[in-house]
């Protein structure tokens, strides 16, 4: 009763530091199970081993100035300290739009029991954020509001995380873009202005016999403002080796918020693979199909995940690390 006070008094503290969001901007992860370090710091140390990981997100291709996400993290586990820490590189390119970001992460792990952990984690870095107004083509000649070359900002953020963790399943709650009240946008009408997120990430793995396990996952993001998104997913594991998964993401309707006239919420299918090729190297693949929210047709989007897990000087983990 005394976790469930502390966890429902920070998320508590999360929402209400968020009422006041407009507009999802965050890049996707569709192979959010495998990746969740860049969604929430809490999980940093997470595998008790050095960790590394790299990312890659194209979506819908074929789309002219599509979003393209590239991203890099690394993380290891202190023990005497109980504490992860590790870092993160991000660029994100939409349209005109590119942003650069770097984080530093600590998160810091508190054992329940013997398998049971609740970590509690921080991502501390700075954003470059870029409108390359010769890409733009606007409805008027000579817009002030649309710069005539580049046009840059660079500005502090801020992650917070909490991530309760068995052998055999998680939960995570993390908000990003904390500190977006605190920055002056003063940069024309079209650059776009942060705004925090939230995320709330879950799942659950089961053995089906001793060659076959089951999991089940989800990620809830909402911004407060557009309709909120979920994404369910479903994997079996083959032998702890080979991961086929699907998923389908949706918007959800939330009290209060209107879509523009004209406009559907995004629904998705979503098919994922991982094989683990060594005990230390994962491969990942993610297909996204959408199948509705865009009035020209339907997009194809491919992100590709690479893993590597250092092996340890000594034997830490007193349960397997399936997420």
């Amino acid at each position: 009763m005394k976790l469930f006070k502390v966890i429902t008094l920070i998320a508590g503290c999360i929402l209400l530091s968020l009422s006041h969001s407009f507009g999802q901007q965050v890049p996707q992860y569709s192979q959010y199970i495998f990746n969740p370090v860049f969604i929430n710091p809490a999980y940093a140390g997470y595998k008790q081993q050095l960790y590394l990981q790299s990312y890659y997100r194209k979506q819908w291709t074929g789309v002219t100035g599509s979003p393209e996400t590239f991203a890099v993290a690394g993380d290891t586990y202190l023990a005497d300290s109980q504490l992860g820490v590790g870092g993160q590189f991000l660029t994100d390119k939409l349209g005109a739009q590119r942003t650069v970001s770097a984080y530093g992460n600590l998160a810091y792990h508190l054992r329940l029991s013997d398998t049971k952990f609740l970590s509690f984690g921080v991502g501390a870095g700075v954003v470059n954020s870029q409108l390359d107004g010769s890409m733009l083509n606007p409805d008027m000649d000579n817009d002030p509001s649309i710069p005539l070359s580049r046009e840059r900002i660079t500005y502090p953020d801020l992650k917070l995380g909490l991530f309760l963790y068995d052998e055999s399943y998680y939960i995570g709650v993390a908000a990003d873009q904390m500190l977006s009240s605190v920055v002056d946008f003063d940069k024309g009408d079209v650059m776009v202005q942060p705004k925090p997120h939230l995320y709330l990430t879950g799942g659950y793995h089961f053995d089906i016999n001793y060659n076959l396990s089951f999991v089940p996952s989800i990620m809830y993001m909402d911004d407060f403002k557009a309709p909120a998104r979920l994404d369910a997913n479903a994997a079996l594991i083959i032998n702890d080796a080979v991961w086929l998964g699907a998923g389908y993401r949706f918007g959800i309707d939330m009290p209060g918020r209107e879509i523009q006239e004209g406009l559907q919420k995004s629904t998705a299918l979503i098919g994922m693979v991982q094989v683990q090729i060594r005990e230390s190297l994962r491969l990942g693949y993610a297909y996204d199909h959408t199948i509705s929210g865009f009035s020209v047709g339907s997009f194809s989007t491919h992100d590709i995940s690479i893993a590597f897990l250092f092996p340890p000087k000594r034997v830490r983990l007193v349960s397997p690390r399936f997420f």
